[in-house]
């Protein structure tokens, strides 16, 4: 693959992760409205989200590995890892 297409694809897969965590937070303040809570419920929720996105990395990458496919498994863990670690910075940007 052309090195410019590279860049290209790296550029729209950072681009939705950062519109996944954005997302996450925005269900977040939902949750929090509808639970009559404010800021502290939200970031909680926005916490469990975070765990539960944690373990969906578990689970996807033994199913890629139990698929023989390895190199799918060890993408799908980085992403996901990057996409926790972009919610994680919302949480903390907005607790902040």
């Amino acid at each position: 693959m052309p090195e410019d297409k590279s860049d290209e694809l790296r550029g729209e897969i950072i681009a939705l992760e950062t519109a996944l965590a954005a997302a996450f937070g925005e269900i977040a303040v939902l949750r929090a409205t509808m639970q009559g809570g404010g800021a502290e419920i939200a970031l909680a929720s926005m916490e469990e989200m975070a765990k539960q996105l944690e373990a969906s990395v578990l689970r996807g990458v033994v199913g890629a590995e139990e698929a023989g496919r390895p190199q799918a498994a060890a993408g799908f863990e980085r992403r996901m890892e990057l996409i926790v670690h972009a919610l994680r910075n919302a949480i903390a940007f907005r607790a902040g």
